[in-house]
């Protein structure tokens, strides 16, 4: 299948997929608000929003004709918003996704292509007679495919040569199965791309370890408030390794500083490359939720 291919067939799927719109409250996730929408960083979705105020219509009631102008009107401006978060959202470091869409047409050309299938996730006519739409954009999927850097290739989880060496009279320790980083209190950002390093720039957790199949179709992390939330997420699993975040690079605040002794204990691990490689990552940051709201 090619590379263009696959963007549609997934980009399809996500759309079937696609959830009622999900509007934040306090202590439900890690978003990060820009005008006219935000990201929802623990859902992977993008939300912008758009109305259009009519000109001057005394008492006249608003015909279907000019409603549906208007929608149509309010549905251009929310994508215009849509457009312009996703230019502005972080895939790792500074680079933005504006940068990677200013220096590949293609892939800006197959972005725009996406937008021609944004759903309306939310509709609302006002009393002065403004429109007001949302629509919802997924980051998971086809996005991804297109917006990721490519050192993430597609690769098997190496598996172990030989079984775990079993000690008598000593229980054998359950593998781990994903990665919390509690990275709270560093002044961590989101990213669509982070990495989880060591003091020296050591990598434990990055683009070489990453398979692009679960990156694309899971997000190469999840973003969560607490550590509960992030214990109970789907791909932390049953028994995940909890580790601390003890700073971020300088010029890399999507990035995760960690210490030597836990980059230790995650490569002590029988299971780590097969938990890693499938993206089995659940970062816990301080995070404001945007001002609630209330669905059309």
């Amino acid at each position: 299948m090619t590379r263009r291919l696959m963007t549609f067939v997934l980009l399809g799927t996500l759309m079937l997929l696609s959830p009622g719109r999900l509007f934040a409250a306090e202590g439900q996730g890690i978003t990060e608000p820009f005008d006219n929408g935000w990201i929802d960083w623990s859902n992977g979705t993008v939300w912008a929003d758009g109305i259009h105020a009519p000109k001057e219509r005394g008492d006249r009631p608003t015909s279907p004709e000019e409603r549906e102008h208007y929608v149509n009107r309010a549905v251009r401006e929310a994508k215009g918003n849509l457009s312009t978060i996703l230019r502005k959202l972080t895939i790792h470091a500074e680079t933005t996704g504006g940068d990677v869409m200013g220096s590949n047409r293609d892939i800006l050309a197959q972005v725009d292509l996406m937008f021609l299938s944004t759903p309306i996730t939310g509709k609302r006519f006002l009393t002065d007679g403004s429109v007001e739409v949302s629509v919802s954009f997924p980051l998971r999927g086809a996005f991804s495919q297109l917006i990721l850097p490519e050192e993430i290739r597609q690769i098997d989880p190496i598996k172990p040569l030989f079984p775990p060496r079993e000690t008598k009279g000593v229980e054998p320790r359950t593998p781990y199965t994903g990665l919390i980083v509690d990275a709270r209190g560093i002044d961590a950002k989101p990213g669509l791309a982070p990495r989880v390093v060591t003091k020296s720039g050591e990598e434990v957790y990055g683009p070489t370890i990453i398979s692009r199949e679960y990156a694309v179709q899971r997000g190469v992390v999840t973003y969560e408030r607490t550590l509960t939330r992030a214990a109970q997420g789907l791909f932390a699993d049953e028994n995940p390794l909890v580790v601390t975040g003890i700073g971020t690079p300088a010029l890399a605040r999507t990035d995760i500083i960690i210490s030597r002794e836990d980059a230790a204990r995650i490569r002590s691990d029988a299971a780590h490359t097969t938990f890693l490689s499938q993206c089995r990552v659940v970062i816990v940051l301080d995070g404001a939720s945007p001002k609630e709201k209330t669905a059309p």
